[in-house]
């Protein structure tokens, strides 16, 4: 299992420096920093624990008043981290499930779920960029599976008020898991 933390800063600049704080403040991994929309910058890191929490610690006081959000998540699943960096192959199923809500936790919290309680594949989790601030994964498998993986993450999601939309895609025309699979 896998500890991130995910931090938001309304400021691109505190954001920078808020990133290189948390990196030199303990021994993490960085996932993704960048600019986010709508003009945030966003740093997720990965590691144990205790790390990830002096990290994001670090992070804060760096960016003080500018932070937005911040998060850890202890135990989560590899596919999420994986989907996160963009290393999960396309594998085309009988069904896609799409979980979409308000903000990043919301998704990251949801797919944890997911994975955990079907057997499904994480394909993709998308966080904010492009996307005004939203997030969205994606879940691929049988279509029982799906519904099922669907449903734990949309009501993960539902749990923090931050579910915006959920279906479940039976038999996907080949077009359109392609489109899924390609980097946007």
């Amino acid at each position: 299992m896998v500890t991130i933390g995910f931090l938001e800063s309304r400021s691109i600049a505190r954001g920078m420096s808020a990133a290189d704080a948390m990196l030199k403040a303990a021994d993490v991994r960085l996932i993704r920093a960048g600019v986010s929309c709508p003009g945030k910058y966003t740093v997720l890191i990965a590691g144990e624990v205790s790390a990830v929490q002096a990290a994001i610690e670090a992070g804060e006081a760096a960016a003080e008043k500018f932070v937005t959000g911040k998060t850890v998540l202890a135990r989560l699943d590899p596919q999420v981290v994986r989907a996160l960096e963009h290393k999960t192959p396309p594998q085309p199923y009988n069904a896609v499930g799409v979980v979409e809500c308000s903000n990043i936790t919301g998704s990251v919290l949801g797919a944890d779920a997911a994975v955990k309680a079907a057997d499904v594949v994480l394909l993709e989790l998308r966080l904010g960029n492009g996307i005004g601030g939203k997030s969205y994964l994606v879940v691929t498998g049988d279509v029982a599976a799906v519904s099922a993986a669907v449903e734990v993450a949309s009501a993960k999601a539902q749990e923090s008020g931050r579910l915006l939309e959920a279906v479940v895609i039976p038999r996907p025309d080949k077009s359109l898991f392609r489109g899924l699979t390609e980097e946007g």
